[in-house]
């Protein structure tokens, strides 16, 4: 099993990863035969599990937790520093991390090494099945999506073996009759799409009880994007880390969970410092 080196951001820790060592440790995990959860864990979630200590527990206790996100490469960058002594010079600090976003990324990849989102890591493992044989199932977003998605991506990955799919509820009444759902179909991998923190809990209470899932993951709008329902943002944008704000001008009705993944965490991880780092 490969090492990783884990950093804490409001407590939750953080896998510093790439997707290389992500798909290595899944290779890992499957071979194995253990049952594991992978977090691709961005601002919105930490923000969440500050508030929800039952959340906070489901994220601590996933096996890897990548940054989804360049909010989480920021927040992991801008703790790292040392808090100058100065008032002023504190400022300076968290403005100048903060526009180091915008102008100059490559600074903040450190300590965590880039960003393992979801969307690319189902894709890279969609590819991987090709070869390795691996049975996929996807779980959750709106009736009919799932089957698009496939649909979509057996076009370009023939090989793929899918093993189901199902739209469902995050309701706990209905668990009994998806997990035997998915229990008939047999899959090595579980992909679930019920939104945060539903599908994250989703899979924290029901992973043990499906025989044949090695790996499970909540992937989110994921198969939305693969259906093309919505339309992704540009590849300069990726980059950069400005898909929040694509996704806002896509869908200005998110502009609440965009206020809380940029302004609200923000404040939450210089509150952090600034509670580590006690004014001397």
């Amino acid at each position: 099993m490969t090492s990783k080196t884990t950093v804490h951001i409001a407590g939750v820790p953080i896998n510093s990863i790439s997707y290389e060592d992500t798909l290595r440790h899944i290779n890992d995990f499957v071979r194995s035969k253990r049952k594991v959860y992978i977090v691709t864990v961005n601002p919105e979630m930490i923000l969440n599990a500050s508030r929800d200590d039952s959340f906070f527990e489901v994220l601590e206790k996933a096996e890897l937790t990548t940054p989804d996100g360049i909010g989480i490469l920021w927040a992991a960058h801008y703790l790292s520093k040392p808090l100058p002594k100065n008032k002023f010079a504190r400022y300076f600090q968290f403005y100048l991390s903060l526009l180091s976003i915008l102008f100059t990324p490559k600074r903040i990849r450190n300590p965590l090494k880039e960003r393992v989102t979801g969307v690319d890591l189902f894709r890279e493992i969609v590819d991987q099945s090709t070869q390795k044989k691996w049975k996929l199932f996807l779980l959750g977003a709106s009736k009919g999506v799932a089957e698009k998605a496939i649909e979509n991506l057996s076009k370009i990955y023939p090989d793929t073996h899918f093993a189901g799919s199902f739209a469902g509820s995050p309701d706990e009444e209905d668990e009994e009759k998806i997990c035997e759902l998915i229990n008939q179909a047999e899959p090595d991998f579980l992909f679930v799409a019920y939104g945060s923190p539903e599908q994250e809990c989703w899979i924290y209470r029901n992973l043990f009880k499906l025989d044949s899932v090695k790996v499970a993951m909540g992937v989110g709008g994921t198969f939305d994007f693969y259906a093309g329902k919505v339309k992704r943002a540009p590849g300069w944008m990726q980059k950069v880390g400005l898909e929040w704000l694509w996704r806002l001008f896509c869908e200005p009705k998110r502009f609440s969970r965009i206020w809380n993944a940029t302004v609200k965490f923000a404040r939450l991880v210089r509150k952090e410092k600034m509670e580590n780092n006690p004014a001397q």
